[in-house]
């Protein structure tokens, strides 16, 4: 942009011979232009802005138009298929990650596209494919954020691999002892084994730091049903006003089976 402006003026002022305001409707007519020729790009980045601005119901609508124009915007492909995915759409968001996974350029979105790639994997079923691609990022990067690592460590426990699920889980809470879904991984690894005393003290750290995590009102409440039933259907209900997408390790059918049940 800064170059058009130089060579406006260059061209405009000293061959055209015309005064120097020519530059403005120049500088505009090329801003038409440009936004013409690159629409689906600009409407990715209108969509960004709202999501920027925590308007995401407007910023789907413009994610959706560039997507459909086959935008180059990795941010708006992302941000649009990240929201898929939280909407049970995991299908669609795969082949949307994988599109903006071929033009990325930046290391943020080398590290991002691969973990949304896993979660996909995850929903559609293939845990062993899910793992594959995080320690295939692993192997390209020495560091790799606590999200990620959590990530790994709670696909390790579905598989039931116990003591490796605690060991990706474990350098999530080195790096961050703040980052809840660690806590949370920690108290199902317990919960699992049948440490439930262990467990008990897991998620309530967990909900020390975000108290509205609804896999861990839900696992204590499970542990707490035998007990203290009143305390137990106080956390069901929370974790069942809370928010809870495909990517919630429960369901709100589980929640609302267990309310039943008291």
């Amino acid at each position: 942009m800064l170059g058009f402006l130089m060579l406006a003026w260059i061209v405009l002022h000293y061959f055209a011979r015309l005064p120097e305001w020519w530059i403005i409707p120049a500088f505009l007519g090329y801003l038409l232009l440009s936004a013409l020729i690159c629409r689906a790009y600009v409407l990715g980045m209108i969509g960004n802005y709202y999501y920027a601005k925590r308007m995401p119901d407007k910023a789907k609508v413009f994610y959706k138009k560039a997507v459909d124009k086959n935008t180059r915007n990795v941010r708006a492909i992302y941000n649009y298929a990240l929201d898929l995915l939280h909407t049970g759409q995991a299908e669609q968001a795969l082949d949307l990650f994988k599109r903006a996974e071929i033009i990325n350029t930046s290391v943020l979105f080398d590290k991002l596209i691969p973990l949304a790639k896993s979660s996909c994997y995850w929903v559609l079923g293939d845990i062993d494919l899910a793992i594959a691609t995080l320690l295939d990022l692993k192997d390209r990067y020495t560091y790799l954020n606590p999200s990620t690592l959590t990530t790994l460590g709670y696909f390790y426990l579905l598989k039931g691999d116990f003591e490796k699920a605690e060991e990706q889980t474990n350098l999530a809470i080195k790096d961050n002892a703040f980052h809840a879904p660690a806590w949370d991984n920690l108290g199902q690894i317990e919960y699992r084994r049948g440490n439930f005393e262990k467990a008990e003290e897991h998620f309530e750290k967990a909900l020390s730091i975000k108290d509205t995590m609804p896999e861990s009102l839900y696992y204590l409440a499970l542990i707490k049903k035998n007990k203290d039933k009143e305390k137990a259907r106080e956390l069901l209900e929370k974790a069942a006003n809370g928010y809870i997408s495909s990517l919630s390790t429960v369901t709100k059918q589980d929640i609302e089976k267990e309310l039943k049940n008291l």
